[in-house]
This record gives C-alpha cells, sequence and structure tokens, in this order.
C-alpha cells in the first residue's frame, strides 16, 4: 500500500500550483482519505474536485469529500490561469512541445494535464492551446512491493524479456516503475518514458524512485530512443511503457540483436486482442518477449491474472 507520508509529501509538492483558496480546501483533507486521493480537477466556472475510491468527488472548503456540488469550492478563471501558469514555470514558450501534448509533469511527480480551445495551422496541426477550461493534476504514487508478485515469478532465477499487458487502470505504468526499481539494483537500465510517466523528470532530476542504474531518456519519440540508448548507455536491460506502434517495430529488433533484454507494457485484455496488433504480434512471433504477463484491474489491479510462456503453446500458462 501506499503510505500516508508518502501521499502527504506529493501532495505538499502539488500545492504551489493551486491558489490559496483552492490549496486550503485540499490542505484540509483528513489524513485517512489522503492514501485514496489521486486527482485534483478544476473546472473554469465549476467546482473543486477530487478523484478518490475510485469515483470524483467534490471539496467543500473545510476539506469534507462530497458526491453532490452543493457548498464546494468554486474555482475562477483567475485560478485556472494560475496552475496553468504555475505548472509551465510561467514560460509558456518553454514548454511548447508539452502544450501541444495536452500535460507537463511539475516539480514531485505529478502530472499537470490541461484542455481548452485548440490553436491549429490551416493543415490541422496543433501548435498550441489557449482558454484553458479544465485542469486536471495527477498526484504521483509509489506503491514500493507491488510488482513483488511478478519479480518474484519471473526474475528470481535470472534476466528474461517480459510483455506486461492488462486493460485501462490495471497497474501497468505503475508496475514497470517498482520493476525498475528492483531491477536497477543489479542490472544496468535504460528507462524509455516518452510520456514522463515512470520517472517523472523535473528539471533533469527523476521525482520517483527508479534505482541508481537506472538512465533516463524522457519525452523522446520511442523508437529514436530505443536506438539510441544501445549506442550511448550500453544498457543491459529495456524499460519502455506504452508500445505498439509500426515504427516502433525495427527499434526493438536491434536492440534484441544487441543482447539487451526487454520489458515493456502494453494496453490488451487477452491474448487474442494482443496479437491482433501487427506491430505486437510480430514481435510475438519472434520471441522477443519470452513471457506475457496479464494484469486485472478493480480488485486485481497489478495482480497477474495469466502468465504465458512464449517458449509454449500460448494456451498454457507458465
Amino acid at each position: 500500500m501506499v503510505a500516508i507520508n508518502s501521499i502527504k509529501s506529493k501532495l505538499t509538492a502539488a500545492l504551489p500550483l493551486l491558489d490559496c483558496k483552492l490549496r486550503s480546501a485540499i490542505d484540509n483533507i483528513p489524513d485517512h482519505e489522503l492514501s485514496k486521493l489521486h486527482e485534483i480537477r478544476l473546472r473554469r466556472g465549476g467546482k473543486l474536485s477530487v478523484s478518490a475510491y475510485g469515483s470524483e468527488y467534490f471539496v467543500t472548503p473545510a476539506g469534507q469529500l462530497r458526491s453532490s456540488p452543493e457548498k464546494a469550492v468554486d474555482v475562477t478563471p483567475e485560478e485556472i490561469e494560475h496552475t496553468y501558469r504555475e505548472a509551465l514555470q510561467n514560460s509558456v514558450y518553454s514548454f511548447e512541445k508539452e502544450i501541444c501534448r495536452g500535460y507537463v509533469t511539475y516539480e514531485g511527480g505529478c502530472r499537470v494535464g490541461f484542455c481548452g480551445k485548440a490553436v491549429c495551422t490551416a493543415d490541422e496541426h496543433l501548435t498550441s492551446v489557449k482558454e484553458i477550461s479544465s485542469v486536471n493534476i495527477r498526484i504521483a504514487k509509489e506503491v514500493i512491493g507491488c510488482a513483488d508478485e511478478l519479480y518474484n515469478k519471473l526474475f528470481s532465477q535470472g534476466l528474461t524479456s517480459v510483455l506486461i499487458a492488462g486493460p485501462p487502470a490495471s497497474g501497468k505504468t505503475t508496475v514497470l516503475r517498482e520493476l525498475c526499481r528492483k531491477l536497477s539494483e543489479n542490472y544496468r537500465i535504460s528507462l524509455i518514458d516518452e510520456r514522463n510517466e515512470i520517472a517523472a523528470m523535473y528539471n533533469g532530476v527523476p521525482q520517483n524512485d527508479i534505482g541508481y542504474k537506472t538512465d533516463v531518456f524522457s519525452s523522446y519519440p520511442k523508437a529514436e530512443a530505443m536506438m539510441t540508448a544501445v549506442r550511448v548507455m550500453s544498457p543491459q536491460i529495456m524499460i519502455c511503457d506504452e508500445i505498439g506502434s509500426d515504427d516502433e517495430l525495427h527499434s526493438f529488433e536491434y536492440a534484441l540483436n544487441s543482447g539487451i533484454f526487454l520489458i515493456a507494457a502494453c494496453h490488451a485484455g487477452g491474448m487474442d486482442e494482443l496479437t491482433r496488433r501487427k506491430t505486437l504480434a510480430a514481435l510475438i512471433e519472434q520471441k522477443a518477449f519470452k513471457k506475457v504477463v496479464f494484469l486485472g484491474n478493480g480488485a486485481l489491479i497489478s495482480k497477474i491474472t495469466a502468465c504465458y510462456d512464449m517458449g509454449e503453446s500460448i494456451d498454457d500458462k507458465a
């Protein structure tokens, strides 16, 4: 489980993103509810809300979580602008790529996502976002021990290449982060963190614990990062999230031919869905991954629901 003190530490780092009134309401949320809080949401002209216990709740000035917006804290346009500017360190032009992507990583590892009115070129290429209407502050959580089951099952006898699959909200990224931390105790790792969700780099420093022997390629295009990592960092293990695009196939093959073990994650609820995706099917056919593991969601979040050995029939559980 995530310790309350850890959540409070991450929240403390995120609070400067909020103007005084909103900050006070969040700070008033009782400690016993903090361990379940994972998002703070601001909507222009709406009410302050948080995501916790798998649902969204409105927040009163006293820090009470309610299902009804009545008596919840109002969110003003000025407060939206404060959070947006603070997340971008008051330098919009320094974060053009992040603005187009829709989120930026803030000190402490939280991710600030936003939406508004798109600014596009004549050929509909997104160049910026203005008139920010909603902001979602996702609080970083490091769940120490969440990968113990997978680590003990697959890595107790040495390294292997693993594809971790699961539906949305199955804990794939959280498990990858914890695997990175544990494996980095003994092995040199290149972490391909295209969306900056695993290491949560801020001013060149990882805000999450990813281990002492991990080199981070943050916000690189995945295919380019994999090729560069092989050439300049000589990793023993390469870890990356959300694989599946066609341009990544050659990079994976290059890494495999260089003797590097691969650990990656993808969205797929089962083997049939996974093998329908061309790039993943090609990697499985080439036995790029020795094991394919599926995680559950809901009550089974981060838990192994199936594990297949690619050296055998895919119908055989490992």
